[in-house]
């Protein structure tokens, strides 16, 4: 037998005993007949790779099930405590830490202020914030499968290298390289919008047959596009940045190098620093207030409360915000035609007027007829939800299952 084949019966085994295992998990509770008519194998094959499962404590009997006739049959379940997954969210003004159980629920959580952009002190908060988990978890060490790091910017998908990272300066940082070094586990690093978007989508259980596009609205934007077989990433990896199309010429600067992208006229750090802008010019505004003339302590939330309270200043830069983001996903669904469209960030927390907002702007600006089928929505998933994504690209992407 050569190499391949023996190389394609392993894939094989292991791709079968994975899809028993999720069948076993999205049931909660199933015994091995039903698995087989589900997963498409044979009772025998079922029972083969579920003994195995038992034998490794992956998986238990948790009772008899209703008779059809015979014997009541085994019902299987999985043991919560077999496996963990991390997942942390490098934010630019907080991290965010979550354990997630092999049963996919969410054990601790825990969010600390951003310390430092500086890469490497930075990497020793992410590695004591991390450690700090699993001692609070009391998480044995041999059972957490591995990390996921959710980063801004454009992520070298084979060695999980920071390429460029505008909301933080970095260039050409070796995160996942020196996380290794500090960490007793696997770990990978994966852009920090896309593990947003797959994180909303295990909440929220759609299940794409086309195209489906998360967009992150927060101190930054950016997207990821997901399709029936997972993450879109495209040729070299950079898929997704919708907050840098240019839609200004000659527009504000924007920290990737360009002026006048959507993310230097709509972020979260764009709106504040409009904000701060017109109050140094001595436009009238309720903001000035609100800071107590402290134009540092000026945040997007802050700006979304006084348009809120009828500030017209304040309304002025939120509904330029939401015309341009209206634009980019105009954009996005006359080239993409997507079944979906989820707004996610902390931008979307602000209250309906401004999704609605968004929503007119994309009416006014796609094509005709293009997107027709289009549902825009938002995420259901919190401030946790980048870092919950993370946790799910250590399960998407590490066969924990495997017995090498």
């Amino acid at each position: 037998m050569s190499k391949f084949t023996k190389l394609d019966l392993n894939s094989i085994t292991n791709n079968n005993r994975m899809n028993v295992f999720n069948c076993i998990l999205e049931a909660k509770k199933i015994n091995r007949a039903v698995i087989a008519k589900k997963v498409g194998l044979s009772i025998p094959a079922v029972m083969s790779i579920t003994d195995e499962l038992i034998q490794r404590g992956i998986i238990y009997a948790v009772g008899k099930g209703e008779s059809s006739g015979g014997k009541r049959p085994e019902l299987l379940a999985v043991v919560p405590d077999r496996f963990f997954f991390i997942g942390v969210d490098i934010g630019r003004t907080s991290v965010r830490v979550v354990v997630m159980n092999n049963c996919r629920d969410i054990i601790y959580k825990m969010s600390k202020p951003t310390e430092s952009v500086e890469p490497y002190e930075l990497i020793g908060q992410i590695t004591e914030m991390t450690m700090d988990s699993i001692k609070e978890s009391k998480l044995p060490l041999d059972r957490v499968v591995g990390i996921g790091i959710a980063m801004p910017g454009l992520i070298e998908r084979d060695t999980g290298r920071v390429l460029f990272s505008p909301n933080f300066g970095w260039n050409d940082i070796p995160l996942q390289d020196e996380l290794k070094k500090r960490l007793p586990f696997n770990v990978l690093v994966e852009n920090a919008n896309r593990a947003l978007v797959i994180g909303e989508i295990k909440n929220m259980q759609p299940n794409p047959t086309s195209c489906i596009i998360g967009v992150n609205l927060a101190y930054g934007i950016g997207s990821a596009i997901v399709l029936p077989n997972g993450l879109y990433y495209g040729v070299s990896g950079t898929s997704g940045e919708i907050g840098h199309i240019i839609v200004e010429n000659h527009g504000s600067y924007c920290s990737c190098g360009n002026y006048g992208c959507i993310e230097s006229i709509a972020s979260g750090e764009a709106i504040a620093r409009q904000a701060r802008i017109a109050i140094a010019n001595k436009i009238q505004t309720s903001i000035a207030e609100k800071c107590e003339g402290d134009l540092k302590k000026i945040d997007a939330k802050m700006v979304f409360d006084a348009a809120k309270e009828g500030d017209h200043l304040a309304e002025s830069i939120v509904k330029k915000s939401a015309d341009y983001i209206g634009k980019g996903l105009a954009v996005a669904i006359n080239m993409l035609d997507p079944e979906q469209i989820i707004l996610c960030g902390g931008l979307t927390l602000n209250g309906d007027f401004f999704i609605d907002m968004i929503k007119k702007a994309v009416s006014k600006y796609q094509m005709r007829y293009a997107g027709g089928n289009v549902k825009i929505v938002v995420g259901k998933s919190g401030h946790y939800a980048t870092a919950i994504g993370g946790a799910w690209i250590v399960v998407n992407n590490i066969d924990f299952l495997s017995n090498n």
